[in-house]
């Protein structure tokens, strides 16, 4: 393939790639090759756009922005030659790895099952919500942006470069209106996987949704497709602006709400399965593999039923004065009585925690004015205090002036059980007065705590505490996330957490 290839400094250029799920896509002015990395020895793909070209600034700009993103569903960019030479011309060039798989508008044709659809587009939501810090939309997400590996693995490419050089699906003035365009997008991507159409902007090679009533709204997919839940029709209704509008239900307004509200419709549309299910192939792509593999990197947020309250208030010597609701169907147990049990499954065991970290993703330990993500610490060398079973050793946190952490929305720490486990509660002794406390479980270190699932929240209480949640989450890591410090004993100005110790059960 590069024997005879043109040369791009230290990158070979290949074959041009022409779309052939969406010729009518086709880039003017930007030519799209496979290339070699001579230097790292891999595959690439370099796009490549005249220097003179009027697009350049934004298209530098926003390959710039979305470089520094990190997440690994989305396509990464390597690397940004913004003035060079290729075949006698000067152009730019933006270089990303090279990802194969089918994309969504070559699958979208045959429908998903709902639980299969919401499993890929979940995914699709984080890689978006990954850049809602940094304030980096996609802006053109459509069923050619997102991939799925022959691995089930999702991709997703295109982030801010697709709109700079073909400009938004929709016009977008403000970041709002660019974050809701996302929700829009990834709305119309469920309805694509769940009926067949698209629900979205006009595009070429897609069958438009079916639209009804006196407005010509789209309909929503149980009026498509027999036997579709209604979970899943509450999602469209919630972030497909042409759709039909189910009374009492509010918009969602970004991708980050959007994985939330997937992952509370996961719990009604189908349980999380144990093992691969035999689901038949689609075009070569087994769903099966798709739904197992990608279930483990979901975070789903195990928000309980809304009447959980009235039910453990009426269990009668359990709702006292030392219990209260999560509002999340978890239950908060703030003193060493006991409760029925509210999780099926056996009698709850101690998980072994096999190591402690601390976690404080908007600190700036270097200084370098860019939130240090998933890999921020705070006073990292006391975090594995609180698992050492010695309730007089803790991890504190440093002092703040507020009780948000000065801004930082909180603190944390996280226990890496070393494999996926069930986890159905976690003991907190702190060492002084509680503080407000999220437990929170994933299969991956993520960046951003809200994208982690729930099992329970507390507010600031005692020095000791149960959550339980009414059923179990499986994830290997869980995060103990403090949104709100409390005071410092005897100061009026001061916060800190101090935790001593901390029990996980399964």
């Amino acid at each position: 393939m590069y024997e005879t290839a043109m040369h791009l400094g230290r990158y070979l250029l290949g074959a041009q790639i022409v779309s052939t799920t969406a010729p009518t896509e086709t880039i003017t002015g930007m030519t799209l090759y496979r290339g070699h990395d001579t230097v790292l020895d891999r595959e690439v793909s370099v796009r490549i756009l005249d220097r003179d070209d009027l697009r350049v600034p934004a298209f530098l700009a926003a390959a710039r922005a979305a470089a520094l993103i990190e997440d690994r569903r989305l396509v990464r960019i390597l690397d940004i030659l913004d003035d060079t030479e290729v075949d006698g011309r000067r152009v730019c060039a933006v270089v990303s790895e090279w990802a194969q798989g089918r994309t969504l508008a070559e699958i979208g044709d045959e429908p998903m099952r709902a639980s299969a659809a919401t499993v890929v587009i979940a995914d699709v939501a984080r890689a978006i919500a990954a850049g809602l810090d940094v304030d980096v939309s996609h802006g053109r997400l459509r069923p050619t942006s997102v991939m799925l590996s022959d691995a089930g693995e999702v991709r997703v490419r295109g982030l801010a470069v697709d709109a700079a050089l073909m400009g938004p699906l929709e016009a977008a003035v403000d970041a709002r209106a660019r974050r809701l365009a996302d929700v829009d997008s990834l709305g119309s991507l469920l309805y694509l996987l769940t009926t067949g159409s698209w629900s979205g902007p006009s595009l070429p090679g897609t069958v438009a949704a079916p639209c009804g009533g006196r407005d010509e709204r789209v309909l929503l997919p149980s009026d498509v497709r027999a036997g579709m839940p209604k979970a899943v029709d509450d999602l469209i209704s919630r972030s497909v602006r042409r759709a039909e509008r189910s009374r009492g239900l509010t918009p969602i307004t970004d991708a980050a709400q959007f994985a939330q509200a997937l992952g509370i419709a996961r719990d009604h549309v189908a349980p999380v399965p144990h093992a691969q299910p035999r689901g038949r192939r689609m075009r070569g792509t087994p769903i099966g593999r798709i739904a197992s593999i990608a279930v483990a990197s979901l975070v789903v947020v195990a928000l309980g039923f809304a009447g959980w309250r009235m039910v453990s208030g009426s269990s009668g010597g359990i709702a006292d004065a030392n219990e209260a609701s999560t509002g999340n169907g978890s239950e908060i147990l703030t003193s060493e009585v006991s409760a029925a049990p509210v999780v099926s499954g056996g009698p709850e065991q101690g998980l072994t925690v096999n190591s402690v970290r601390s976690f404080d993703p908007k600190g700036d330990d270097n200084r370098n004015n860019k939130a240090d993500g998933k890999k921020g610490r705070e006073n990292e060398e006391a975090a594995p205090l609180v698992a050492d079973g010695d309730e007089t050793t803790a991890w504190t946190s440093d002092e703040y002036s507020s009780a948000d952490a000065d801004g930082k929305l909180g603190v944390g720490l996280i226990l890496d059980l070393g494999d996926n486990a069930s986890v159905r509660a976690a003991e907190l002794r702190f060492t002084q007065v509680g503080a407000s406390v999220e437990v929170r479980i994933a299969d991956e270190i993520i960046r951003d705590p809200q994208l982690w699932t729930l099992l329970a929240q507390a507010p600031a209480g005692g020095p000791k505490i149960t959550l339980r949640a009414p059923r179990a989450v499986t994830g290997r890591y869980v995060l103990l996330w403090f949104p709100e410090l409390p005071l410092i004993p005897g100061s009026s100005s001061r916060y800190q957490v101090s935790l001593g110790e901390v029990r996980i059960l399964g």
